[in-house]
């Protein structure tokens, strides 16, 4: 009997199943009392089967001489636990550009040595599933779009591939369309942060005479005041109060110039009625009073 074309057989079969698997089979006759033992044998060889290309038909002899299992994994750890660092790293870098390209390199590096050196599947699967969640969280946001799976799914995905380059393939999918949904989201927001800063501006730019509220000024830009104080700060690196005051006593620099305007009539023109308090926040800002500056800084 002809085990390899009794293999080949079933692998096509797979094929034709949409199963693009591998075959390993057992190249001598057996009797039924070696059946139980043989087949433990075979079940075995899986984490050596993981490293075989779909469609490939291979006797157990074979399969055992071509992949080179490595054994240890101390050397293992140093290598992968850079590259998975790395990857991690990039989730959360702040410049979303080639974000997509680097996360490839990467995987592809990591592959790359896989080959090179295959190793257990069981660590390849755990380290690509804790990085896939990893990203799946830093992309939670979008998790309801049709072509992104649930976490649950995603994880089933890759425990349930029969191969590494099945595996290869789905980290390369996913990990790639999540980190560019990544960085598109990331782009949204700098876009956001950008309009929101120049609509605050432009509102204290035509208000800053008047008492500013900060909810009439969130309702003028139709957000949330919280939000707009949080995409303020987080673009500017200071509080839209600390601004608005910074703006405020640039204008009262300005209207000092001016020596026919008095210290009252330019506090109220820049929108504080109490003078006195004023006074104290320019002394604070410029560790001179009004008079002071126009007196001394002025001439």
């Amino acid at each position: 009997m002809d085990y390899r074309e009794s293999a080949e057989r079933i692998c096509a079969r797979l094929e034709q199943l949409g199963l693009h698997a591998a075959v390993v089979f057992y190249p001598e006759k057996l009797s039924v009392e070696q059946l139980y033992g043989t087949v433990r044998y075979l079940e075995g060889l899986q984490e050596f089967l993981f490293y075989v290309p779909g469609g490939t038909v291979i006797s157990s002899e074979e399969l055992k001489q071509e992949i080179p299992l490595t054994e240890g994994e101390e050397e293992n750890r140093e290598i992968y636990g850079r590259i998975l660092r790395e990857m991690k790293e990039l989730l959360h870098t702040q410049c979303p550009e080639k974000k997509a390209d680097k996360l490839e390199t990467y995987l592809l590096e990591y592959w790359d040595q896989l080959n090179k050196k295959p190793r257990k599947c069981f660590y390849v699967l755990e380290e690509m599933s804790f990085f896939l969640s990893e990203l799946y969280d830093a992309c939670a946001a979008r998790k309801k779009d049709a072509d992104f799976p649930g976490k649950a799914e995603l994880r089933n995905d890759i425990y349930r591939a029969v191969n590494a380059e099945a595996l290869r393939k789905l980290c390369l999918e996913f990990g790639l369309t999540g980190i560019r949904r990544l960085s598109d989201r990331k782009q949204e927001e700098n876009r956001r942060g950008e309009y929101v800063v120049s609509s605050v501006k432009q509102f204290v730019e035509a208000h800053y005479g008047d008492s500013i509220c900060l909810e009439e000024l969130a309702a003028d830009i139709g957000l949330s005041p919280n939000y707009v104080r949080s995409l303020f700060k987080e673009s500017e690196g200071i509080t839209i109060n600390d601004w608005i005051v910074e703006f405020r006593m640039g204008k009262a620099c300005e209207l000092l110039r001016d020596r026919r305007l008095k210290v009252k009539e330019i506090s109220r023109m820049v929108g504080y009625e109490n003078s006195s308090y004023f006074c104290s926040v320019f002394a604070r800002r410029f560790g001179a009073s009004p008079n002071e500056y126009r007196g001394e800084i002025l001439g």
